[in-house]
């Protein structure tokens, strides 16, 4: 194992335990341990002991069940982490149950409308893709739009995820033209945005996505410079840090 993760494992396991220790004698912190739950299973994950990460997410599921009183906001999150699990893992059949049981819990509870029901629908329409259930797939993407655009307004980093996923979606079914439209909006968005809402990563794969669109459409120069870009940009990152979470984070498709 690489030593800088080990290390990583290590400390985060250390944190589990804590937290452990903290939600035994006080249920309200059982939230924080999920969290903390969920920096060491993305670890273990980094590993590829996705058994490992599992465990550690019906730890939390189970933790958050038990509650006297259950939070249903932690539980559609516990279950979106563990679809999320399962779509890394490969197994899209339990990735897509999973989340549709996080959205059926968010919507007994009246939580439809928030920025975590609007990732669980935009990571479901990539699960229904990789299905090749397009319309489905489509359909969700378009919910998920809609919210974030409601939410964050037009000029948002979310609102350029699901521009791209769209993008991707398109592009697989040669809709060349309409993913030209979904990229390049993600590209507009992503190159204003101020430095701290912008991820290098995110509008590297923007231009790679723009530039295989370019080059189907037989542009090849505007495909190759944006490529080249793209290449400039991912030079210049490195470094895996994962963060404290309480539900799955917003899924980019990279699948171009």
């Amino acid at each position: 194992m690489d030593t800088a993760l080990e290390r990583q494992i290590a400390s985060a396991s250390r944190s589990v335990e804590e937290a452990r220790r903290l939600a035994y004698h006080d249920p309200i912190r059982v939230g924080a341990l999920v969290e903390q739950i969920s920096v060491l299973a993305d670890l273990r994950q980094k590993e590829g002991d996705f058994r490992k990460a599992e465990s550690l997410y019906r730890e939390a599921l189970f933790r958050a069940q038990e509650l006297r009183k259950q939070d249903p906001d932690l539980l559609t999150g516990i279950y979106s982490l563990l679809a999320h699990l399962y779509d890394r893992w490969g197994r899209m059949d339990k990735a897509a149950e999973f989340y549709e049981l996080a959205l059926k819990i968010s919507a007994e509870n009246g939580l439809e409308e928030s920025d975590k029901v609007a990732t669980i629908k935009n990571n479901l329409a990539m699960i229904f893709k990789q299905l090749r259930k397009f319309e489905r797939a489509e359909g969700y993407y378009c919910e998920a739009l809609e919210t974030f655009q409601r939410l964050d307004g037009e000029q948002s980093a979310r609102v350029a995820s699901v521009y791209n996923n769209l993008g991707v979606l398109y592009y697989s079914h040669m809709d060349v033209d309409r993913a030209q439209v979904m990229h390049e909006r993600a590209l507009a968005i992503r190159q204003n945005l101020h430095e701290g809402q912008m991820d290098p990563a995110d509008l590297s794969q923007t231009f790679i996505n723009l530039g295989a669109v370019y080059k189907a459409a037989g542009d090849f120069q505007k495909a190759e410079a944006c490529v080249d870009r793209a290449k400039r940009i991912r030079a210049a990152m490195n470094g895996y840090h994962p963060n404290p979470r309480r539900s799955a984070s917003l899924l980019i498709d990279k699948s171009l």
